[in-house]
C-alpha cells in the first residue's frame, strides 16, 4: 500500500468535512472503538489534532463502562452546609 499522497485538494477536502463538530457529535457515537481510533489518527497524520480530540470526545460520550473511551460521569462539588445556619439564631452566627 504506497503512502504517497498526490492530490492534497483531497487532503484539504478530507480535513474539512471531519472536523465539523456537528458531523462528529450525529456520528461519532456510532463507531466503534477501533474506528474512531482509525479515524483519529488520520487526522492526526494531516495535521489536525484537535479535530482528533472531538471526534474521541464526541465517541466517548456513548461509550459505556468498560469501552476503551468510557469517561465516568464528574460528580458535582457540593459546597457543605454550616449545620449552625439552619438554626438562623443571631448567637449561632
Amino acid at each position: 500500500m504506497s503512502t504517497l499522497i498526490t492530490n492534497t485538494s483531497d487532503v484539504t477536502r478530507f480535513a474539512a468535512v471531519f472536523s465539523a463538530g456537528d458531523l462528529a457529535a450525529d456520528v461519532a457515537t456510532q463507531l466503534s472503538c477501533g474506528e474512531v481510533e482509525a479515524l483519529a489518527g488520520m487526522l492526526r497524520a494531516i495535521g489536525e489534532p484537535a479535530s482528533a480530540d472531538m471526534w474521541i470526545e464526541a465517541h466517548a460520550e456513548g461509550d459505556d463502562d468498560g469501552d476503551d473511551h468510557y469517561r465516568p460521569a464528574v460528580a458535582e462539588y457540593v459546597v457543605p452546609v454550616d449545620p449552625m445556619d439552619a438554626l438562623q439564631c443571631d448567637s449561632c452566627q
